[in-house]
C-alpha cells in the first residue's frame, strides 16, 4: 500500500496560506485523500482555484479523476523501481521540498492527467462550461467526413494551465522549471491525440466514414512521460535556488511569453535523486536480478504461493455451448527485499 501524505501547513496570516497552496498545488492534487471542503472539495485551494471550481460545475470531480489516473499510472511505470511514486523519501522529507527529477515527472504526468480528464469530461457532458472539441471542416476531397464528439482538448489545456497557474508571469527559476515541466506533460498528451472512425454503410460497406478527434488512453501519455523521465536533464548549479518548503522571497524576473510547443520535449530538474533505499524494505521484485538493485544490496527472500485456477476446459459432452473445467495447483515463487 503507497502512503500519499499532504503537509497542509495552516498559517496564521491568510496571505501566506494563499501563498503556500499555491506553491503545492500539484502536490495537493497528487496527493490530497477524502473530502476537505469548499467548492473544489478533494484538495486545499486558493481563493482563486475555488471560484474556479464554483464556475466550472463538475470540476472538483474531475480533479479527482486526474489523481487516480496519475497515482495508479505513476505506480504501473515505477512498480519495481526504487522510488514507486509514494512521496516519501525519509521521516517528513519527500520530493516536493527540492526538485528532483521524479518531482518534474510528478508535475508533467499531474498536468496531463488533469488535461486528459478535463478533455474526457467536457465531451462526455460531465462539465457545464464546455462540450465536445471544435470540429475541422469538411474537404470535397476527403474520403471521410469529420463528425462525432471529439475529446474538447483546447478546453483541457486553458482550464489546467489557470488551475495549476501555467501562465508565466513573475517567479524565480524553480517555479520557471516546474511549469515548463508541466507543460512537457500537455505536450506529451496533445501529440498522443488520434483520430477515430466508424464505418456506415450496408452489411459494412464502409460506403461512408465518419471520424473524430480522441486522446489516447492515458497509459500510452505515461509510458511517454516514463521515457522523458529516463531522458531528463539536470540544470546547471547556476540556475539552483534555496529551499522550497517555506514561503520564501523571490527574485523577480521580467513576464516571458509561453514558449513554442516544440521546446516543451525534455524535463529538467536540479538535485541529484536521493537513493530511496529507506522505502524499499519488503518491496516485491520482478526477478532476482531486479532484487539486486531495488533492495539496495539488503538481500531478497523468495516466498512461495500457491495458486488455484482453471484447467483442462472443455465443452459438456463435446457439444455447444456449456463450459466445463478442472481446477489446477500452480506453485509460483515471488521475491521480496529484506
Amino acid at each position: 500500500m503507497f502512503h500519499y501524505i499532504f503537509y497542509y501547513q495552516y498559517l496564521s496570516d491568510y496571505s501566506e496560506q494563499e501563498h503556500f497552496i499555491s506553491e503545492h498545488t500539484v502536490m495537493a492534487v497528487f496527493t490530497s485523500q477524502g473530502q476537505v471542503g469548499g467548492p473544489c472539495r478533494y484538495m486545499p485551494a486558493t481563493r482563486r482555484q475555488n471560484h474556479q471550481c464554483r464556475k466550472e460545475i463538475g470540476l472538483s470531480d474531475t480533479i479527482r479523476e486526474a489523481r487516480r489516473l496519475a497515482t495508479t499510472h505513476c505506480e504501473d511505470q515505477f512498480r519495481y523501481d526504487r522510488w514507486n511514486c509514494s512521496i516519501e523519501i525519509r521521516g517528513k522529507r519527500n520530493i516536493f521540498k527540492k526538485l528532483y527529477k521524479e518531482t518534474a515527472f510528478v508535475h508533467a504526468l499531474t498536468a496531463a492527467a488533469m488535461t486528459h480528464s478535463i478533455a474526457r469530461a467536457c465531451a462526455e457532458g460531465r462539465m457545464t462550461k464546455c462540450s465536445c472539441g471544435p470540429r475541422k471542416q469538411n474537404r470535397p476531397d476527403q474520403s471521410f467526413q469529420w463528425g462525432g464528439c471529439n475529446d474538447n482538448l483546447k478546453h483541457g489545456k486553458r482550464v489546467t494551465r489557470s488551475f495549476l497557474d501555467l501562465r508565466g508571469g513573475d517567479s524565480d527559476e524553480v517555479t520557471e522549471i516546474l511549469r515548463h515541466d508541466s507543460e512537457v506533460g500537455i505536450e506529451a498528451l496533445s501529440t498522443l491525440m488520434k483520430d477515430k472512425c466508424k464505418c456506415h454503410g450496408v452489411s459494412g460497406s464502409c460506403s461512408m466514414k465518419t471520424c473524430w478527434k480522441k486522446l489516447s488512453d492515458f497509459n500510452a501519455t505515461a509510458t511517454l512521460l516514463r521515457q522523458k523521465y529516463n531522458q531528463a536533464v539536470r540544470k546547471a548549479p547556476n540556475t539552483r535556488t534555496i529551499r522550497r518548503d517555506v514561503p520564501i522571497s523571490r527574485a523577480k524576473k521580467p513576464k516571458q511569453r509561453r514558449k513554442k510547443q516544440s521546446q516543451y520535449t525534455t524535463l529538467y530538474y536540479l538535485e541529484t535523486s536521493p537513493t530511496y533505499c529507506s522505502v524499499t524494505k519488503d518491496r516485491q521484485c520482478l526477478h532476482p536480478d531486479n532484487c539486486a538493485n531495488l533492495c539496495c544490496g539488503r538481500g531478497h527472500v523468495t516466498r512461495v504461493f500457491k495458486q488455484i485456477e482453471k484447467c483442462r476446459c472443455r465443452f459438456n459432452n463435446g457439444r455447444c455451448c456449456q463450459l466445463i473445467c478442472d481446477y489446477c495447483q500452480r506453485y509460483e515463487d515471488r521475491y521480496f527485499c529484506k
